[in-house]
């Protein structure tokens, strides 16, 4: 367990240091990460829907363990934000984002590899392929429906959400290794060739952009708000999530361990994106991505020591 989260957590600190002590120029940190989500992420991805094969039906309880402790999350969240200074507006969806939505591609990916191995990429894509588009589009739904002005129609919600969806190179990639998959074309070694090089240097790279990306945000939030969303996120869906995946679902130890590993991952920054795009919590996410992600050293090390013996 600790020869793969140090090493984790190691490239994350470079890629901070990096960035706060000015080692790259303005607008490196975003070509970096565009490199990491447009190619090597997706090729990473594109191989493993290729080579390890689609689940005969859709992997119901796997979507079911890790999505139903989504909800429960998402639930007390917006109760929270009810009561919370610096989590209220936008009908509680920033806060809720906040608790659910973990950093999946970036930090989830590299740790599932270097945990459970090769195994785990299948169950990971799965969850992945659903994870952005189910919890941002019912966010937006929940902040269309708590705030009274510029509400937008259900087909235009629609419309956006398909265009994102259609033009996002991790979903892409998915789709499209599942097609080439169920074709049975196979990979020709040069195309293979280059796709592993591209695979191989997802890990790193996305560590490392996580950590230069971490160095833009701020710790000014309300410590009690960024505290309820880290407590939620670290220590409440985990346990939940372990609950369900061990003792509800039918699931493979791998499976499980995924959806527990998961769900213990700290806030992503598409949550702070949703947050500031729609002017609640802002100040609160950025905490909670920053923090979270520094706390998670810990909470994601005893969450890995802890499921083998489930």
């Amino acid at each position: 367990m600790i020869t793969t989260v140090v090493p984790v957590f190691v490239l994350i600190v470079l890629g901070f240091g990096a960035g706060r002590f000015g080692f790259f120029v303005e607008g490196s940190a975003r070509g970096l990460s565009t490199f990491v989500f447009t190619f090597a992420i997706p090729a990473m991805l594109f191989k493993a829907m290729v080579t390890l094969g689609i689940p005969a039906s859709p992997p119901w309880g796997l979507w079911g363990a890790f999505f139903t402790a989504v909800a429960i999350v998402w639930l007390l969240a917006i109760f929270a934000s009810r009561f919370v200074t610096g989590l209220e507006g936008a009908g509680g969806a920033s806060a809720a984002l906040g608790a659910g939505f973990g950093n999946t591609v970036m930090l989830g990916l590299p740790l599932g590899v270097a945990y459970f191995g090769a195994d785990a990429l299948l169950p990971m894509a799965l969850i992945i392929s659903i994870h952005l588009p189910v919890q941002w589009f019912a966010a937006t739904l929940l902040a269309q429906w708590g705030s009274q002005a510029e509400k937008q129609g259900l087909p235009i919600l629609l419309r956006t959400l398909l265009k994102d969806l259609f033009t996002n190179p991790i979903v892409l990639a998915l789709l499209a290794g599942s097609v080439w998959n169920l074709a049975g074309f196979g990979l020709n070694p040069m195309a293979e060739k280059v796709v592993s090089m591209l695979a191989q240097a997802a890990v790193p790279a996305a560590l490392f952009a996580l950590g230069l990306s971490l160095a833009r945000f701020g710790l000014t939030g309300s410590g009690l708000a960024a505290g309820v969303l880290m407590l939620l996120k670290l220590a409440v869906m985990p346990a939940v999530a372990a609950i369900l995946a061990f003792g509800v679902f039918d699931l493979t130890v791998v499976q499980a361990g995924i959806v527990v590993l998961f769900a213990a991952l700290p806030t992503g920054a598409n949550a702070y994106i949703f947050a500031e795009r729609h002017g609640a919590a802002e100040a609160a996410l950025s905490a909670s991505v920053a923090a979270g992600t520094a706390l998670s050293i810990v909470t994601l090390s005893v969450v890995l020591a802890l499921v083998p013996h489930i």
